[in-house]
């Protein structure tokens, strides 16, 4: 993020000169597309439209599958969170938001049962990274798919307790792209060197995700919240980050 910015600064007047004095040829790729506004509230727990359908087509097919030691088994543990990102600059009153989306479905079957997957997340930002009266340059967040590992530990009837981790970082590639209203067709793309902050924002969840707890009613879906309490950090010379989230681990059963 410090590269991209500091690049954009230097190159911010020079480019306008630059655009004035040439016409650069024009290229095929289209400029970038505007982003989705995020979810209001970064502290509720995500909603998914189309959860009910999906899950209770994975726990239909449950049903016919093998059911490990527990009698009243399988069924679907899903973990799903959102995290947004507040960024504001230095020496600007300019600010752009990221809303960073997670999800992940695993079937279980034994009273301890050790699942791996990998897990993806996505990140769509608000606002620009610059903006002038001939051009503006917009934000686009690519985020690394990294391994995880879920070991879920049934200690009672009705409770279980989920620890999930994951093997490595997730980086983001950060890159900047920016046109000109005075120059159509001409592009200016940089990249930074990745970022960490949804790696760093899961760390700090209340309770760890190492920790979660799980009510379980057998036949009735049931959900544990973890939050992500707002806290600053800094990112200098650039600006600074305000970040909070919130998740949910639940469980659905087959009918």
């Amino acid at each position: 993020m410090k590269q991209v910015a500091l690049i954009l600064f230097l190159f911010f007047f020079a480019a306008r000169v630059w655009a004035q004095e040439e016409t650069p040829s024009p290229t095929e790729e289209k400029p970038p597309e505007e982003v989705e506004a995020p979810a209001e509230s970064p502290t509720e727990a995500p909603v998914d439209e189309k959860v009910d359908t999906r899950v209770q087509e994975a726990v239909d097919k449950l049903a016919g599958e093998a059911r490990g030691d527990m009698e009243d088994g399988p069924f679907l543990v899903r973990m799903e969170g959102a995290v947004t990102l507040n960024y504001v600059f230095s020496e600007s009153p300019d600010s752009f938001l990221v809303t960073y989306t997670f999800k992940l479905d695993e079937v279980v079957r034994n009273r301890v049962d050790v699942r791996k997957g990998n897990l993806e997340s996505a990140a769509i930002a608000k606002g620009f990274l610059a903006k002038w009266p001939n051009g503006e340059c917009n934000l686009k967040i690519s985020n690394s798919t990294v391994p995880y590992e879920l070991i879920f530990n049934r200690t009672k009837p009705t409770e279980a307790r989920v620890d999930f981790k994951l093997k490595d970082s997730i980086l983001e590639v950060w890159e900047s792209l920016c046109n000109f209203a005075d120059a159509p067709g001409s592009k200016f793309n940089t990249r930074g060197n990745p970022e960490k902050w949804l790696d760093a924002a899961l760390k700090k969840t209340s309770p760890a995700l190492r920790q979660l707890t799980l009510p379980l009613r057998p036949g009735e879906p049931t959900s544990s919240v973890f939050k992500i309490e707002k806290y600053q950090a800094p990112d200098l010379p650039v600006g600074t980050v305000e970040i909070e989230g919130a998740g949910t681990v639940s469980v659905e059963w087959p009918r």
